[in-house]
């Protein structure tokens, strides 16, 4: 917020001298004032800037880690319906292989149908 506030200060000093106190006026002051304030701003507001990337930075890494453990749990829940699912007791290699085929197909039925409905749309 500091680097922000700071950069508009100083282009909007820069555009009251240019167009108040030069002949340079309108567009062409606000656009000399843009420039030249950007450039000063790449040396006098470095520390400014180096704060707000490392707060942007920490804000986003934030946000990484919250999707990274989210699809952690995603893929333990998963992994523990498929265990469940996969257990010796309940059914026959036979059963199983013919449960998955049907899945497969059911599956891939499902995409079909899918990628009709999004292209009529």
């Amino acid at each position: 917020m500091t680097y922000t506030i700071a950069r508009l200060l100083l282009w909007f000093g820069l555009w009251a001298i240019l167009q108040f106190l030069t002949p340079v006026k309108g567009i062409l002051a606000l656009v000399l004032a843009l420039l030249i304030s950007s450039a000063i701003s790449i040396v006098l507001l470095d520390r400014q800037r180096d704060a707000m990337s490392e707060s942007v930075g920490a804000f986003f890494s934030g946000i990484n880690s919250k999707i990274e453990s989210s699809a952690a749990a995603e893929d333990k829940w998963q992994q523990e319906i498929l265990r469940a699912q996969s257990s010796p007791g309940e059914q026959s290699s036979s059963t199983e292989s013919v449960d998955q085929d049907e899945q497969t197909t059911l599956l891939e039925g499902n995409d079909q149908t899918g990628s009709d409905g999004a292209a009529g749309d």
